[in-house]
């Protein structure tokens, strides 16, 4: 399936308007979402930004945020010793809580969970459409193909508006567009997590290098 171009009339390809209202730079913003801001944003964030930065540098700027986050609070030590692993840095991390104009000022917000991409369309219902669980996003984006001679931000507000329009069941179930919390038991669930999140974090920075020798890098 082809990403097509559409009118600007069309609300669904209009976030660029958006973006510049509010005070966008040229990066593609996008905003990772879970509970607390200590295990699983921090941590997908910093995954997408380490493989975004990789193949296209400057291009995307990553946040975090979370819908009961503790403003302030470091992650464990077991969430930095994870994150040193997959190689960056969460030492200098801190939470903070979710507010409208974090999700006013992202291009795409990814949520853990069902249960937190319905707390940010609660928080701003505007953010429907740009709203996703990261593994429904990657199961819905790994069929699109954007159309040519676009720029990164272009590209990517035309996959999220095609998203959008593409949102389908998860085949095994409703539950298999979560990722699962280890807060309460970190040794026995972070590895659950890791198999959720890791195949959805590659398939966004796959979309991208597959597709960005098509237009602007």
């Amino acid at each position: 399936m082809t990403i097509r171009s559409e009118p600007a009339t069309d609300p669904l390809t209009v976030p660029t308007v958006r973006s510049a209202e509010a005070g966008h730079c040229d990066r593609f913003r996008i905003l990772v979402v879970c509970t607390g801001n200590l295990f699983r944003s921090p941590l997908a964030a910093g995954l997408l930004q380490q493989g975004l930065d990789e193949v296209a540098p400057g291009r995307f700027a990553l946040d975090s945020a979370g819908t009961e986050g503790v403003a302030g609070v470091g992650v464990t030590d077991d969430v930095q010793s994870l994150a040193a692993d997959w190689g960056f840095d969460l030492s200098e991390f801190r939470a903070k809580r979710l507010q409208p104009a974090h999700v006013t000022d992202a291009d795409l917000v990814i949520g853990m969970e069902r249960w937190h991409r319905s707390q940010v369309v609660t928080l701003e219902p505007r953010a429907l459409r740009r709203t996703f669980t990261l593994r429904e996003f990657a199961r819905i984006i790994r069929s699109l193909s954007p159309s040519e001679d676009l720029t990164t931000r272009q590209r990517w507000e035309n996959l999220v508006a095609l998203a959008q329009r593409s949102r389908m069941p998860a085949p095994g179930g409703p539950d298999f567009d979560d990722v699962v919390d280890p807060h309460d038991d970190w040794d026995l669930l972070s590895p659950v997590m890791t198999d959720q999140m890791l195949p959805g974090v590659y398939e966004m920075v796959d979309w991208e290098y597959r597709n960005s020798s098509l237009g602007e890098a």
